[in-house]
């Protein structure tokens, strides 16, 4: 895919959601056939292959990387947002979907990052394709999402945790109290 064409599918891709910015620092290393979250491609073991981690793990060519990570601060800077501001729908949608009991808050923030599945995500609950990536939850029955949406889950989630937490050590102060 020639570079002009890649920038604009990552533009789009920030824009919409689905890719989240690219952070700063990543690991890097020799190709281990991770699919490029920017290209879509399998990253050889003789090319050098980043892993991204961010809301969730994801991996990219070192080249596609660099178009992440310029397009990324050009969105920032042009939307004055550290990039989350696009979340704020679907952790509203999250937060309904906890109150009325059809989606229950993350234990834990295991999960697997590959290929859509063709299934139902559980929290926008529109189509995953298969040609996009998608999050699998780890010990939650058929539990497939877009990767935006499981930022938005996670982050909802974790604050669930963190209330559920101080509500049960204010109570517990109150005992001995």
């Amino acid at each position: 895919m020639p570079q002009s064409a890649l920038r604009q599918t990552v533009r789009e891709r920030l824009a919409s959601g689905w890719l989240f910015p690219a952070p700063h620092k990543v690991w890097a290393g020799k190709g281990s056939e991770h699919v490029c979250i920017v290209c879509g491609t399998a990253i050889a073991p003789s090319e050098v292959e980043n892993e991204v981690v961010g809301p969730t793990t994801v991996w990219s060519h070192l080249p596609c990387y660099s178009i992440w990570r310029e397009e990324s601060q050009t969105y920032e800077r042009v939307n004055g947002t550290d990039g989350t501001t696009y979340l704020a729908g679907l952790r509203q949608t999250v937060r309904d979907r906890f109150a009325n009991g059809t989606l229950l808050a993350l234990l834990h923030d295991r999960s697997w990052t590959g290929r859509g599945v063709s299934d139902i995500c559980v929290v926008c609950s529109k189509p995953i394709f298969a040609a996009e990536s998608s999050q699998e939850v780890i010990g939650v029955r058929r539990a497939h999402v877009h990767l935006v949406c499981y930022r938005a889950w996670l982050l909802e989630s974790i604050a669930v945790r963190q209330s559920d937490e101080r509500s049960s050590a204010e109570s517990n102060d109150t005992a001995t109290s």
